[in-house]
């Protein structure tokens, strides 16, 4: 169980909503005002909600490490 860095409960408890929402808080503006995800490079407005949230999530995982 992997514990979400913005609010501290399990990330598998998120929705996709509330997961975009904590991630976006870690990464800040950066993220959300990027034509292009710093995870995959491709743009951003091509993504599924799941794949942004899959991006971040690795995109975070790639900055704590």
């Amino acid at each position: 169980m992997t514990e979400c860095p913005t609010c501290k409960l399990a990330m598998e408890s998120h929705s996709t909503e509330e997961l975009l929402e904590c991630s976006m808080e870690q990464v800040g503006d950066g993220f959300e005002n990027s034509q292009t995800c710093p995870n995959c490079m491709h743009e951003i407005k091509k993504h599924t909600d799941k794949e942004i949230a899959e991006c971040i999530l690795e995109f975070l995982k790639s900055v704590t490490r």
